[in-house]
């Protein structure tokens, strides 16, 4: 009796699945569409142990010298005036946060042959789609883990005990120009820098629960909200699927952030790195009788920090705040 099998010429083959569902996936993230590589980007991806050995990343980022004085005239930046030498150079500052990276697999086994009217292409479309979702929803939830995890400013620093339009306005304001003692005595958050889009446009991200999303939709203050939205010029992806924009605020909501407790973002919030973005795998059992399919990744998220300090108690955060809106 002769076996059953499935051509490789049948359907896609392996590496052509392999990164269709690793586009598939990238879609299907909500983080997906703040990804990049450079220190303007809300999630920095590194790529460098894709092609290099190790188990760690480490991503260096430079605190900002925006808004210091500089000189003026002749005023010299170094050198000697008047038999004094002087040095009017800024010190850059920088911080070092190291990424570990793990591998994380995911499979589906089919347990036996299928009825002859079904084929592998079939097969291989049902686990793409399920394998695909798992990939997305577990990188999006590592993401979200990480950044849930930043500085809390406290409810007293908000205007309302809800999402209001005067919230959005005190959030920005806090993530602009820090309060004392917004996260406790003595103790502070830092400034945020923000994510940098076309045209020298700097926004934020303001990310909330559905919950608090919906309550701000039946609010009055939701249609002044939309009378003063700002006009989005841009096809950055960033503003794909938003709830609206305000003073340069862009709001997405998900359930994956707590409800009463929205997280604003701006660049540098959590880093993202890759030993291998993604692997697919399929294998026969049992004669041929059984196929499994496999998704998997190699990577590593951390939520970025400045160097030297404790989680809510110095303005640990270096791209990431949550605020306390609930009553």
């Amino acid at each position: 009796m002769a076996s059953t099998s499935i051509a490789t010429s049948h359907g896609l083959t392996s590496e052509q699945w392999e990164s269709s569902l690793y586009q598939k996936a990238q879609e299907n993230t909500f983080f997906g569409r703040f990804k990049g590589v450079g220190q303007g980007s809300m999630i920095q991806v590194k790529r460098d142990l894709v092609k290099k050995a190790g188990d760690a990343l480490t991503f260096g980022f430079a605190n900002s010298i925006r808004g210091t004085a500089g000189v003026t005239g002749n005023t010299p930046l170094e050198g000697e005036t008047s038999g004094t030498y002087t040095v009017n150079n800024e010190a850059m500052v920088f911080n070092n946060q190291r990424v570990v990276i793990d591998q994380l697999r995911q499979s589906i086994k089919i347990e036996g042959l299928l009825d002859e009217k079904r084929v592998a292409f079939n097969l291989r479309n049902e686990a793409k789609t399920q394998l695909s979702d798992w990939y997305a929803y577990n990188e999006d939830q590592a993401l979200f883990t990480a950044i849930n995890s930043c500085d809390t400013v406290l409810s007293t620093f908000i205007s309302d005990a809800a999402l209001t339009y005067d919230a959005i306005v005190d959030m920005k304001k806090e993530a602009m120009f820090p309060t004392d003692d917004n996260v406790g005595a003595g103790a502070k958050t830092r400034k945020l820098e923000p994510i940098r889009v076309e045209n020298g446009e700097e926004v934020y991200i303001l990310g909330v629960n559905p919950a608090d999303a919906a309550a701000f939709r039946k609010s009055t203050d939701f249609k002044a909200f939309n009378q003063n939205a700002d006009v989005r010029g841009s096809k950055n992806a960033i503003y794909t699927g938003m709830l609206g924009m305000f003073n340069s605020v862009v709001i997405h909501e998900h359930s994956s952030f707590a409800a009463g407790l929205p997280v604003l973002m701006g660049a540098n919030a959590a880093f993202l790195a890759y030993g291998k973005e993604i692997m697919y795998g399929e294998d026969t059992f049992d004669y041929k009788n059984q196929t499994g399919f496999m998704v998997g990744s190699v990577r590593g998220v951390a939520l970025a920090k400045h160097d030297d300090t404790t989680d809510n108690a110095a303005g640990s955060s270096y791209g990431a705040i949550k605020f306390v809106i609930s009553a």
